[in-house]
């Protein structure tokens, strides 16, 4: 072997190893700011939910439409489901339908926290490439 294929393959060696580490790094520090600003965020959500639904016993209306721009900031508008949870904080204000609509207000919520989780983990493993193609499907409120 020469000198020159000798320290052709140390360089390849050295970037080769450099590019890993710094893949490493990159997204182990991706995962611990993405995953802290999930919990925070799920967090935000149960309490906001308790406070709906504390609102919606008591007949609290404008409280319920303070927490309905609060949950319209805090989930997709593009998103069907979300749209339904938003639908069901409305519905909350008529008291005839409050007991039903606090109920399915209740389990779209827990749906919506299960699939975060669910997303959560899964960005999380170890191993990175089953995530674009395993994503975690959320289920739908029927």
């Amino acid at each position: 072997m020469t000198l020159i294929e000798l320290l052709s393959s140390t360089v390849v060696s050295a970037m080769v190893a450099a590019l890993v580490t710094l893949r490493s790094s990159e997204r182990k520090i991706e995962i611990e700011n993405v995953t802290q600003e999930r919990a925070k965020w799920r967090d935000k959500i149960r309490l906001n939910a308790l406070e709906v639904h504390r609102a919606s016993v008591t007949n609290n209306n404008p409280r319920l439409s303070e927490l309905h721009l609060i949950f319209e900031h805090m989930l997709n508008p593009l998103d069907s489901e979300d749209n339904g949870i938003l639908a069901s904080i409305c519905k909350l204000n008529d008291p005839s339908e409050s007991n039903t609509e606090l109920s399915e207000f209740s389990k779209r919520i827990a749906l919506l926290l299960k699939h975060d989780w669910d997303r959560a983990k899964l960005e999380a493993s170890p191993w990175p490439w089953p995530w674009p193609f395993n994503k975690a499907r959320r289920t739908k409120y029927c």
